[in-house]
């Protein structure tokens, strides 16, 4: 049976975008509640007039903060602290505006915005981007102070909100370090120890194989040998030529000596694992299964395309489906690998796509093509979708050992 085992990167990465989408949903958390705060404030000093403009600006940072929750790109990402800037130099110039003494009496009212800023997270590697992405927004916040200080000719004051947050961002990702680098130290790789199992079990495999040619041809040679007349009959003779041209030919002695596993397909198997932690996260639940007899080979280009068109299938099934559950079957054959995305969901007529709808065509099927494989889709109203992928494989590098068992 053959365990699969997150690497270390792959483990720390699924960590660090926890943390994110963490920090994502405080971000959200935080604009939603700065809505009644804001209004009751403004109310409470008879400045209602002057609402509008600053519950829209918090709406537009509401939006594009949610946005990039569901797809923290390092490009949406970029541009929700340019937008969320403007917005927050904006909103703290109209408050002022609308009631100098603000900064005084409510700046808790007035900097929820740039604390929105440094609420900042993004899919990394690493604790130490996270670090980098938490000082960006910190200082896009302190900016925002600068401006605002410069427009109103007020005293810069940034308030303990951006400082705060942005110190108890520091103190968690150096923590997420440490610990990382101590579980390197004390925990052993899962990932290698796996890999030493299959080479101990495919070196066992190819004795077991040495041994049984051995017995169904020396020692049966030299048996006829023993029982036959003193003169060989051509036919022996013969017979004892192939299995010494079988046992000292090239391609036998490469077979019997090689030992090595390329476990190639890790990588492919990896990514998978990634996707699927991603959209757990967002509310679609995966079951993965399948396997083939062997291990098998891909080209870079087939296994990263195979992988993006397996996440555009999921991303429409959480977008259109209407089901929080999907399937995805992986087959190998010594050729091909077939992938079946599918879902019991709302389902749809592919004949009915409008042709300036890219999203499937170019996600999708081209991008297989392109690949040097295929995609097909099976879906009707109301009975759910497939989606048949098919990509190439370069090579069987070796059978599993699961799969000699029992032979004779």
């Amino acid at each position: 049976m053959r365990v699969a085992v997150l690497p270390r990167d792959v483990a720390a990465r699924v960590i660090t975008t926890g943390i994110s989408r963490g920090a994502w949903a405080v971000n959200c958390v935080n604009l939603v509640l700065t809505f009644p705060i804001l209004i009751e404030f403004m109310l409470s000093n008879g400045l209602g007039e002057a609402l509008p403009g600053p519950l829209a600006l918090l709406s537009l940072m509401l939006a594009f903060a949610v946005w990039a929750a569901f797809m923290p790109r390092a490009w949406l990402v970029g541009t929700f602290l340019a937008v969320g800037a403007v917005c927050a130099i904006l909103y703290e110039i109209s408050l002022v505006s609308a009631y100098p003494p603000i900064m005084g009496e409510a700046l808790f009212v007035v900097n929820r915005p740039a604390v929105s800023l440094v609420l900042i997270g993004m899919i990394t590697s690493t604790w130490i981007t996270g670090l980098v992405w938490t000082f960006v927004g910190f200082v896009v916040s302190i900016l925002v102070s600068l401006a605002v200080a410069v427009v109103t000719g007020l005293p810069v004051t940034t308030g303990l909100g951006p400082v705060l947050v942005m110190l108890i961002y520091v103190a968690t990702y150096i923590v997420l370090g440490a610990i990382q680098r101590s579980q390197r130290r004390l925990v052993p790789d899962f990932e290698q120890l796996e890999s030493e199992t299959q080479r101990l079990a495919f070196e066992e495999n190819a004795r077991s194989r040495v041994t049984a040619a051995v017995h169904d041809t020396l020692l049966n040679d030299l048996s006829l040998i023993m029982n036959a007349p003193d003169t060989l009959t051509q036919r022996a003779v013969d017979r004892l030529t192939a299995d010494i041209e079988t046992l000292t030919s090239e391609e036998w002695l490469h077979e019997s000596q090689s030992t090595a596993v390329d476990d190639s397909d890790a990588e492919l198997r990896n990514r998978l694992t990634l996707v699927m932690s991603d959209l757990q996260w967002r509310g679609l639940t995966v079951h993965i299964t399948g396997s083939g007899p062997g291990i098998y080979r891909l080209s870079v280009g087939t296994a990263s395309a195979l992988v993006d068109v397996i996440r555009a299938c999921l991303e429409n099934v959480l977008r259109h489906s209407g089901t929080t559950v999907a399937e995805v079957d992986i087959a190998y054959t010594p050729t091909d690998v077939t992938v079946v995305v599918s879902d019991q969901g709302v389902g749809f007529d592919p004949t009915e796509i409008a042709g300036d709808r890219l999203g499937v065509r170019l996600s999708v099927i081209d991008r297989m093509r392109a690949a040097g494989g295929s995609a097909r889709i099976w879906s009707s109203p109301g009975t759910g979708t497939s989606i048949v992928l098919s990509a190439p494989v370069l090579e069987m590098v070796a059978p599993h050992p699961e799969s000699t068992h029992g032979q004779g």
